[in-house]
Formats: structure tokens, C-alpha cells, sequence
């Protein structure tokens, strides 16, 4: 183990920080364990963080976790995503939201899937947002670099503001794809839209996009833009919000070949 150790910070302290974070989590994952068994969770971790200091006074702090497991017929997914943001001292972003999807795949191209959303945003003035949605998926386009989904769905929304509280049920809709543009470049796109069914012509969307280019065996590069609308927020509250993040993404397994 203390052999291992030394190697490692030799490894750290000689190469760029990409290969050293690289070498650093493999080697840390060696010492645990000479010959780990093959994992049944893919999870991963990123961070993102910005400064700026002079003309202007800027903190950003993004973080994120995800991890998913896959047994025939079933798929589970997690997902963690926090930012805090300050500018010139006052806070501009302090969000959290998890979110968590089981799948059963009814064949090669469609599943049923149940989505769980959590939510908190301080800046919304939204103490908590709960919402509950099942619904079907297919597969409509698969290409060797480029897949196409659609889904469709119904279920439940709570949400508490610091001044209010409201419960609806709403549809969900959404259209996602993966595109291997390069050998070394993917790109996912997921528009999802959340129509009212108790307020006419009330919806909230969601759009994210992501970029991701590897830079090592279990570290990518990821270039993220979030964008959420809400055709009904509550006062003092934009419609639009927009997320620009770069991160640094670490694979705690490898990548599948």
C-alpha cells in the first residue's frame, strides 16, 4: 500500500493536471483494491469553477454526480447537479436538483419509464419542488454516430414557495439524441416540456445541452448549456434562466469500449 502511495505522488508531482488527476483516482482505486470485481454502477463526478477578481468580483461553484446501473429488463439513472454563484458579494444562483429515472425496456427500441424531479432554488424563492411522471420512450432514429428519442408522459407537481403552494397535474414531452460527431467529440441534446393540465396555457421547459471530449481514460471535458423557462413564475422571478458551465467530469469506472 505505502508503495503504491509513493508512486502515485512521484506520478502527480511529474506530469500535466489532467494525467495527474487521472493517475491520482487510478491509483487510488488500485490500492483499494489490486483486482476489483466488475462494477454494476457507472458513476462520475464533475466540478466546474470560475473567479474573477479586478473589474469585477465573481464566484461560480457548479457540481455534479451521476451514477446509472442497467439489469435486463431494467435501467436506473441519478443524477445530482448544484451551482452557487455570487457576484461583487451578493448571491446570484444557489440551486439543487436531483433527479432519478427507472426505465423497463419493453423491447430493443421503447420502455416505460418513471421520472422522480426534486428541486430547491433560492434565488426563485422555491423552498422545494416534488413532481412525479410515468410515461412510454422510443427510440425513432439509430444511425451508427446519432440516436433519436422521443417520450411522452403524465403525472403530479408540488411546489412550495416561501409565499405559496401549488399543486397541479401536468403532461411531459421531450426530445433527446446523442451525437458521436468526432471520434473525440459527443454532443446530447434533451428539450423537455412540462404543459399544465389545470392551468391553461402554463408550461415549463427545459433545455440542456452538452458537449464532452475525453482527456484521459476517466477524465472528460464537458461544456454544458442549461436553459429552463417558466411561462408563470413567481413575482420578481424572470421567465428565463440560462446555465453556461465548464466542467471537468471524473469517471470513477471505466469507459465501456
Amino acid at each position: 500500500m505505502l508503495k503504491r502511495l509513493m508512486i502515485a505522488l512521484l506520478a502527480i508531482s511529474s506530469v500535466g493536471f489532467a494525467e495527474n488527476l487521472e493517475q491520482a483516482v487510478d491509483g487510488y482505486l488500485a490500492a483499494a483494491d489490486p483486482a476489483p470485481a466488475p462494477s454494476l454502477w457507472n458513476a462520475s463526478g464533475s466540478l466546474g469553477l470560475t473567479i474573477t477578481d479586478g473589474n469585477s468580483d465573481t464566484k461560480t461553484l457548479a457540481l455534479g454526480a451521476e451514477a446509472d446501473r442497467a439489469w435486463d429488463p431494467w435501467h436506473l439513472f441519478l443524477k445530482l447537479s448544484s451551482i452557487y454563484a455570487e457576484s461583487e458579494g451578493d448571491e446570484t444562483a444557489n440551486e439543487q436538483i436531483l433527479t432519478e429515472r427507472l426505465e423497463r425496456a419493453l423491447d430493443e427500441k421503447a420502455s416505460l419509464f418513471q421520472d422522480l424531479l426534486l428541486e430547491h432554488d433560492e434565488q426563485e424563492d422555491l423552498s422545494y419542488r416534488i413532481q412525479l411522471t410515468f410515461g412510454y420512450k422510443r427510440k425513432l432514429i439509430e444511425k451508427k454516430d446519432f440516436e433519436l428519442f422521443g417520450e411522452a408522459g403524465a403525472g403530479i407537481l408540488h411546489e412550495e414557495f416561501r409565499t405559496d403552494t401549488q399543486d397541479e397535474a401536468i403532461l411531459q414531452f421531450a426530445v433527446s439524441f446523442k451525437w458521436q460527431i468526432t471520434k473525440q467529440l459527443l454532443f446530447t441534446q434533451i428539450v423537455t416540456i412540462w404543459p399544465s393540465l389545470s392551468e391553461t396555457g402554463e408550461f415549463r421547459l427545459t433545455s440542456e445541452s452538452n458537449f464532452t471530449t475525453p482527456i484521459g481514460e476517466r477524465l472528460d471535458l464537458r461544456f454544458s448549456i442549461v436553459d429552463r423557462y417558466d411561462s408563470n413564475p413567481p413575482a420578481g422571478v424572470t421567465e428565463n434562466d440560462l446555465q453556461v458551465t465548464l466542467s471537468l467530469v471524473i469517471r470513477f469506472t471505466p469507459k465501456k469500449k
